[in-house]
């Protein structure tokens, strides 16, 4: 049998670290977990990270269909997140509200570099294992 993986981390394409890092490190309060030339690594919960690169020759194309979501514990932490990163000014694609389909409270925003930023809870009984 193959050995688990430890984690995930997910790099990303962007213009410039120094354009990235005021939203991720300042507004979602992201802790830097390595700092490298041309990549930042940010944790996102215990063992898992998101970094961003800006020495890709190629850009996505279509950037806001890139989704990174974080999960947070309750429908006020949604609002609560909501108010925050309205206050900064950060763009709001979609409200907080409900969502039957998927059985979460949700609401997007944008990145600096264009990336959907998802904020959800999943109802008790819909969270994944």
């Amino acid at each position: 049998m193959v050995n688990p993986f430890s984690y995930p981390i997910t790099f990303l394409p962007c213009n410039s670290l120094e354009e990235i890092r005021p939203f991720y490190e300042k507004i979602l309060q992201l802790p830097v977990a390595l700092e490298q030339a041309r990549c930042i690594l940010y944790r996102i919960g215990s063992k898992a990270y998101w970094g961003f690169c800006d020495h890709y020759s190629e850009k996505i194309i279509d950037p806001e269909r890139i989704c990174l979501t974080l999960v947070v514990d309750t429908q006020h932490d949604v609002d609560k997140w909501h108010s925050h990163l309205v206050s900064n000014q950060v763009p709001c694609k979609k409200s907080p509200a409900y969502n039957r389909t998927f059985k979460i409270y949700n609401a997007f925003y944008y990145d600096p570099t264009g990336y959907t930023i998802e904020i959800q809870v999943f109802d008790t009984n819909a969270h994944p294992l």
